[in-house]
């Protein structure tokens, strides 16, 4: 029973470290890969590939957020003081969601001046 739930907080704080990164993550491989893939866009008049990449950039960025939601579900009874797991878990959720939530506007951010503007000018 002990190891069953060692496992249950071993994927738990796997949960909530993934739901931090997840977005910061998501934002870097948007803007990396969309810069890779602007001479093959302006060389092929394929621009649409740049869009593809900020939303899936996007959706995975929610994810995090969803999966963040989710942890706060379990501990939602903790408070902001600290000093215990469980309280650090509630505060560790609620930054999961305000960081992945923060960069999934910093990606729609960058994706606009794509819809406006043209890669290859």
């Amino acid at each position: 029973m002990a190891e069953l739930a060692e496992v249950k907080s071993t994927k738990a704080a796997m949960a909530q470290l993934l739901g931090v990164v997840i977005g910061p993550l998501a934002w870097g491989a948007d803007l990396l890969i969309s810069y890779a893939l602007v001479q093959h866009a302006c060389s092929t008049g394929h621009h649409y590939i740049l869009h593809v990449v900020s939303v899936i950039a996007f959706i995975v960025t929610l994810g995090g957020a969803l999966l963040s939601w989710r942890q706060y579900q379990q501990v939602r009874q903790a408070n902001d003081e600290g000093g215990s797991p469980f309280d650090r878990s509630h505060f560790l959720s609620l930054l999961g969601v305000a960081s992945s939530l923060s960069f999934a506007i910093v990606i729609i951010a960058g994706a606009v001046p794509r819809w406006i503007l043209s890669p290859c000018d």
